[in-house]
């Protein structure tokens, strides 16, 4: 199947994604620095997995970044964050409204000249320290000296002492993927669910806004961060079981698939069925994990896709509970963005837990063509197994390649269909050990045997112990720039 188009034909700048095997040629990560450490010291509030070595994270973000320069063919294909928001002029906003010094234990006269020295230095500093600073909302407290000591007239700074407070930082900004996707039409801005992480959004728009212009065209077709409700029942009557009206969205529930596009959203719970350690009750028919139906409709009403057709894939809730052994919390981080359970590798295959694929709906919204909107529901309720054999894809079962018992089984599958997509059939996965037969190794190797896919680097994947402790993986840790065909 062919995912070209008119428009990712003729524009070669434009900032857009056609479909998720087609060839990356720019992408934009963020290296880990301050503002993570804080979330290595206290994990559970910032949605990490486990504590970590920041150095050997940012050892293994370089290496990682090193794999995808020499796997794209373009020159210069990784972005950073902060070179992006400093290139474009960019960090200079964001260093004002979340950087402060705090210089009140001075005298007046020494606050105004210490605060425009110090301002001045803050805006001569590297780019990656400029945006530690601004995600971890820093405060810079200058505490004065009050040693009896004469204080020498020369240099009356040295004996002051210096306290940094960190308030409330952006600990997941290496996780580049949910704060934005990009689709056929240009750039989403999404509306987190996680209180922690809703200010990253401001600093995506400001990344893609200093991106604009120079080596990129960006299109920023729908900002949901700005939308708070959004009332499916009114454009789709038929839809009347979503009770949801709050638009949440994170990158990581969505795929550009030519022809078609994806969208992971709320689960999809049969009346009179109820879960408590989940707070479903029996008259509940949606269960959010990252994404909202009415976020996706609301999407699909912005024209934001581009794409013939959008499916809204309800996350496989119960299907995940049922393979439980008993109703515990960790179902929701096992099917918490559609990533996690599901990826593209070629226009005929894709790599998936098989069994919640086959367990679960997505409902159909093709494209009206001068319609009074831009897509109307289609297709109902269709099972997600026979929708994608319908377009054409033979799907590969990660159980086909895991040992149940092995140890690391638990942890593999949430971060075995993460991996990044290079081209077709090119993938980059992640590796948790050098000795890991029977969870990822068995997987990688497999693979590339049985359906002629090549791994990088290496045929062996990458090693991301660290990395992977912050709970995503290669996947998460990317946002494509312009992914089209060649």
């Amino acid at each position: 199947m062919s995912s070209e188009s008119p428009e990712s034909v003729d524009d070669s700048t434009k900032v857009q994604a056609t479909a998720e095997w087609d060839p990356l040629q720019a992408v934009r990560m963020h290296l880990p620095g301050a503002e993570t450490f804080v979330g290595i010291m206290d994990p559970e509030p910032n949605l990490f997995l486990n504590d970590f070595s920041l150095v050997d994270a940012q050892q293994e973000h370089l290496s990682l970044s090193q794999d995808l320069e020499a796997a794209l063919p373009a020159s210069n294909p990784i972005h950073y964050l902060h070179d992006d928001l400093a290139n474009g002029n960019g960090m200079n906003a964001l260093l004002s409204s979340r950087v402060n010094f705090d210089l009140s234990e001075l005298g007046e006269d020494e606050q105004v000249n210490r605060r425009d020295k110090m301002w001045a230095r803050l805006h001569e500093l590297s780019p990656h320290t400029q945006i530690q600073a601004v995600l971890g909302n820093a405060e810079v407290i200058r505490h004065h000296s009050h040693s009896d000591e004469e204080v020498p007239a020369s240099n009356p700074d040295r004996w002051d002492t210096t306290s940094v407070q960190l308030e409330q930082p952006l600990t997941n900004m290496y996780f580049q993927r949910d704060q934005q996707f990009v689709t056929q039409n240009g750039v989403v801005l999404c509306s987190m669910k996680e209180d922690t992480r809703k200010p990253e959004v401001d600093i995506a728009r400001a990344s893609w806004e200093a991106l604009d212009g120079d080596e990129f065209d960006v299109d920023i077709v729908a900002d949901m961060s700005q939308v708070r409700e959004h009332d499916v029942t009114e454009h789709v009557p038929e839809r009347d079981d979503i009770q949801e009206t709050e638009v949440l969205v994170e990158g990581g529930d969505f795929y550009p698939a030519g022809e078609f596009s994806l969208l992971g959203v709320s689960a999809k719970i049969p009346e009179g069925e109820a879960y408590p350690k989940h707070d479903i009750a029996e008259d509940d028919t949606e269960y959010v994990h990252r994404t909202t139906y009415a976020a996706g409709h609301r999407l699909l009403m912005d024209d934001a896709f581009g794409s013939e057709e959008v499916g809204l894939v309800r996350a496989p809730f119960e299907a995940a509970q049922a393979h439980k052994d008993d109703d515990n919390g960790e179902v929701e981080m096992d099917i918490m963005h559609l990533d996690t359970w599901f990826n593209f590798v070629d226009d005929d295959l894709v790599v998936a837990h098989k069994e919640l694929v086959e367990n679960t709906t997505l409902d159909v919204y093709a494209r009206t063509h001068g319609g009074e909107k831009p897509y109307t529901l289609e297709r109902p309720d269709v099972n997600f197994g026979e929708y994608l054999r319908e377009k054409g894809f033979e799907i590969v079962d990660v159980y086909d390649y895991v040992d149940p018992s092995h140890p690391d089984t638990d942890m593999a599958l949430k971060a075995i269909t993460n991996f990044l997509t290079v081209g077709p059939r090119k993938i980059l996965p992640v590796r948790f050990s050098d000795d890991d037969d029977g969870v990822m190794k068995q997987f990688i190797d497999g693979i590339q045997e049985d359906y002629d896919v090549t791994v990088i680097p290496d045929g062996e994947g990458r090693k991301i112990i660290n990395l992977r402790a912050g709970y995503g993986a290669i996947h998460c840790m990317t946002t494509p720039l312009r992914r089209t065909p060649e």
